[in-house]
């Protein structure tokens, strides 16, 4: 076989940044291409063939043979079949390293600019999970932490940024958070809502409190019902960073880690949590933990204002009754290895864990 060249998710993700001519074959089975992909990707239906080493099994794939094909598949192992048989017809191929497991990890950033603060949003662009670092001054928050801690303390060095605070919005049960991780390795303070359940030690905030950064003020909102701890981050009137309990095409669901009693509690604390959002400007911007879909490497910054959101999601305008039934009527599946995830953010330990395999899948916390 002609030889085959790996290429990894930090150089596909600069090829798409920089919108390199060049076809992504996505030859995973169907099934697992309608759970998450890439979204600049090709889907070719191959992988019963290919399993079964039918060289031909590329034949009817159609594409612009003068451009480069990076192949994928789960774990980067049939797509090295499938590379080679397109780099035997001639074709400049590259095999992705660690497939869509390791895609799972690709990320890019947004930033967006206000009179007395900036903030980065970054973005692991298979599973929609958003982290954001809120810098004022010299100083800095991270929130919802999802990636290696190098990645959000190079971002801040660039900036010149101290980091001062890191924080989640509340215990994750899709991504392992990196939050604790982070606080070690920058000395930074780590801020949780004082109802977090967790086995380590972190700096407690209450509901209404209001914390400095630089010359920005950061006032805390307990916004309980996805789960109890949840809170949401409000940057000096003009910016709400609402975690899982309110999204730009959504809102949380209350049923993970719940049985069914309290799920009802738990939707009728999601009710009261999103009517204090909602009273809020209607100009404020509303930054959320995730978005339901795969992202675009470029996307625009993910927001919206709860003015648009208001308008757009209807279950909002609903009396409380009304609203717990409605959403317990509409729960989507739950994510895969949850109840591990959520247990090993509580424990603040993922020793011995292939967070690869762990976190490999898309998010499933939103109710359209």
């Amino acid at each position: 076989m002609a030889e085959v060249k790996q290429i990894n998710t930090r150089t596909l993700v600069s090829w798409l940044k920089h919108k390199k001519e060049f076809t992504i074959l996505d030859i995973r089975p169907n099934s697992e291409r309608e759970e998450w992909f890439i979204p600049e990707s090709k889907y070719f239906n191959a992988y019963e063939e290919l399993k079964a080493g039918n060289k031909n099994a590329l034949d009817g794939f159609e594409f612009n043979h003068k451009n480069p094909v990076v192949t994928l598949c789960a774990r980067g192992k049939l797509s090295h079949f499938a590379a080679e048989l397109l780099a035997s017809k001639g074709v400049v191929t590259y095999s992705l390293e660690g497939g869509m497991n390791a895609w799972n990890n690709a990320y890019d950033t947004q930033e967006t600019v206000f009179d007395n603060f900036k903030i980065i949003q970054i973005r692991r662009v298979a599973k929609g999970c958003l982290s954001y670092i809120i810098g004022s001054q010299n100083e800095a928050i991270v929130i919802d932490s999802s990636l290696n801690p190098i990645v959000y303390k190079e971002i801040a060095d660039t900036e010149n940024w101290q980091i001062k605070y890191v924080t989640d919005t509340h215990i994750h049960a899709d991504y392992v958070s990196r939050t604790l991780e982070l606080a070690k390795e920058t000395n930074a303070m780590h801020l949780l809502n004082a109802n977090a359940k967790v086995a380590f030690p972190y700096t407690a905030i209450k509901d209404q409190e209001i914390i400095k950064l630089g010359n920005t003020e950061i006032k805390i909102l307990f916004t309980e019902g996805h789960t109890l701890e949840s809170t949401s981050f409000i940057v000096d009137d003009k910016v709400i960073v609402t975690g899982d309990t309110l999204f730009t095409d959504g809102i949380g669901r209350p049923d993970l880690k719940a049985e069914k009693e309290e799920v009802v509690l738990k939707a009728k604390l999601l009710y009261k949590s999103l009517q204090k959002i909602v009273s809020l400007s209607e100009t404020i911007l509303v930054m959320p933990a995730h978005i339901s879909k795969s992202i675009f490497i470029g996307q625009p910054f993910i927001t919206e204002t709860l003015k648009n959101i208001k308008e757009n999601i209807k279950s909002l305008k609903f009396q409380e009754t009304a609203f717990v039934e409605t959403i317990i009527s509409k729960l989507p599946p739950t994510p895969p290895n949850y109840l591990t995830i959520s247990e090993i953010n509580k424990l603040g330990n993922f020793e011995g864990y292939n967070l690869l395999d762990l976190e490999a899948g898309t998010n499933r916390c939103a109710i359209s």
